[in-house]
């Protein structure tokens, strides 16, 4: 392959990417928007608090919300400065990449239901190894001093960039209308688009780069190890994921290719889960968490997702021989997802725009 050609291959596979995720993208941000705009943080505390109560209503936002890392990302960031407890806030983030109905639809129309039910359950299992890892590492009053200095140094931040810029509208926390809505989405976007574009087009050149051929023969000769070579074939689908930088919602057809070619149940679904430790989706936990929650949520998901895998394997089997779903139910989903997803942003914006006429 020329440099020509391989240059215009990275883009493109970017580009399609991009298409299959836009609709998670899309209501991940206007989720968070609204989310900031129009909750309270007594709201954000009463829903999405401590203990048993606050996990079950962060999956239960997730399972209805983004199935999108990006987007997830961007409104756990909402979640977590209008108060929101961290653990119930990972509770959502988790559940919004492997729950959702969504791509739960489309995992079990392109690669069977098996897949389906290891990534519903194996998110549960993932959000309980989190929720009590942080527990016991940091302890509730810790995790509330985290987020108050988060949360006052955040505000101060704002405040000199304000001040800075000078401009005459009133701060976006103090207005409720579409206007605030399409504000604060498009504020979010601007602060992460840098890690989101270069997430898609390292995922674009991995994909249309590396030979399938090639990744299939070293997982297997991974996983050929004796003693250790499963551990290794779980914690390699989870490298995988890391290093190819493929969002949610791209590495379905990837999951799809690793089954043909006879991987493990366990490390697909690691490879799976591994979407939300990508490069990009860390610098952007960085940006939203205080520094030692963020590490220690990376450091938890990923032992969780790794026994995850093992578990949801043990427990239902491999995937050889199964039956792959038609990628044509996935190209409908994807084009009537995003077709009400961009109908979406132009009603927000429909509705901002009497409100910016009037400002």
């Amino acid at each position: 392959m020329t440099f020509g050609h391989a240059l215009i291959a990275g883009i493109v596979q970017a580009a399609t990417f991009f298409w299959d995720s836009l609709f998670g993208l899309i209501f991940g941000f206007l989720i968070s928007a609204i989310v900031q705009v129009m909750l309270t943080p007594a709201a954000m505390e009463r829903y999405l608090g401590r203990g048993l109560r606050g996990l079950l209503y962060g999956a239960a936002f997730g399972i209805i919300s983004s199935a999108c890392s990006y987007g997830a990302a961007a409104a756990a960031r909402g979640f977590y400065r209008k108060g929101a407890d961290a653990r119930s806030v990972f509770a959502f983030l988790i559940s919004s990449t492997n729950m959702n109905l969504a791509i739960l639809v489309l995992f079990w129309s392109l690669l069977g239901w098996k897949f389906a039910f290891a990534e519903f359950f194996g998110g549960i299992i993932i959000i309980a190894i989190v929720a009590i890892g942080l527990t016991l590492l940091f302890r509730d009053a810790e995790l509330g001093r985290m987020q108050r200095a988060y949360l006052h140094d955040a505000a101060v931040g704002e405040s000199h960039a304000d001040s800075c810029g000078a401009h005459g509208h009133a701060p976006v926390a103090l207005r409720r209308g579409w206007d605030a809505v399409a504000d604060t989405a498009l504020s979010d976007v601007k602060m992460l688009r840098t890690e989101i574009l270069v997430g898609y087009l390292i995922a674009g050149y991995a994909a249309a780069l590396i030979p399938p051929g090639w990744l299939a023969g070293a997982l297997h000769a991974v996983g050929s190890i004796p003693f250790v070579g499963y551990t290794l074939l779980l914690l390699t689908g989870l490298l995988l994921a890391v290093a190819t930088f493929v969002c949610s919602m791209g590495n379905v057809p990837i999951a799809r290719f690793l089954a043909n070619a006879g991987i493990p149940l366990g490390a697909n679904t690691a490879f799976i889960y591994g979407d939300l430790l990508i490069f990009p989706l860390i610098a952007i936990y960085r940006k939203s968490f205080p520094a030692r929650l963020a590490w220690a949520f990376v450091a938890f998901f990923a032992i969780g997702a790794m026994l995850a895998g093992a578990i949801m394997e043990r427990l239902i089997g491999s995937t050889g021989g199964m039956a792959m779903g038609s990628m044509a139910i996935n190209d409908r989903f994807t084009l009537i997802s995003n077709i009400v997803a961009i109908g979406a942003v132009v009603a927000v914006t429909l509705a901002a725009l009497p409100r910016k006429r009037v400002a």
